[in-house]
């Protein structure tokens, strides 16, 4: 689909790289992308329904909403996801379902990055093993920190490194693994 516009929401702007570079290796370069980082999930959450509108006039006739599911700061506990995806749900209503996908990773996106050996090798200089459920993760940004930091303790890994991630990660080892990028892959495979 040559012609497809992508709206791309999300948290922050390394989110929005990421998923960007996702859709351009499924889709292929020729697809085009609008995006917009909220700089936070609440922001998300209160801007987002003149955002759709905004980029629905802008040309886009696909979107993508992406926001983490956070853990409660009081119990540590990951919060609703149902409720979550309601949530959005009701503030996107007036994009037709068939053109949007909600996207929740759960904690971070960057969990994702744990289901693939490949990348954990990367972060870490050839050390750290994938995880075979990466969703379980608590913290999976904080800990990528953590593997990537040398023997000086100073860390690689950055949250500016996710689009060169996604662009070696194995999309279908992570699909198997994560049940919210096997959603969003569906998707893409659906345009």
């Amino acid at each position: 689909m040559s012609s497809c516009l992508v709206a791309l929401i999300a948290e922050d702007d390394t989110d929005c790289d990421a998923i960007r570079k996702i859709i351009h290796r499924v889709l292929g370069q020729n697809i085009g992308t609008k995006r917009w980082a909220s700089r936070g999930c609440s922001p998300l959450r209160r801007k987002l329904k003149a955002k759709l509108k905004l980029l629905s006039k802008d040309g886009c006739d696909a979107f993508i909403i992406v926001h983490d599911l956070d853990r409660n700061p009081k119990n540590g506990a990951l919060n609703d996801e149902r409720q979550l995806r309601d949530t959005l749900e009701a503030l996107s209503a007036e994009i037709p379902a068939v053109k949007k996908h909600i996207c929740i990773p759960i904690e971070e996106l960057e969990a994702w990055f744990w289901s693939d050996q490949k990348v954990i090798e990367y972060i870490g200089s050839g050390k750290g093993k994938a995880h075979p459920n990466p969703q379980s993760i608590e913290k999976p940004k904080e800990k990528l920190i953590k593997l990537s930091a040398d023997e000086r303790r100073k860390p690689r890994y950055s949250t500016n490194m996710n689009a060169e991630l996604a662009e070696i990660l194995d999309l279908n080892i992570c699909s198997e693994r994560c049940s919210s990028f096997q959603g969003l892959l569906q998707f893409l495979h659906s345009l």
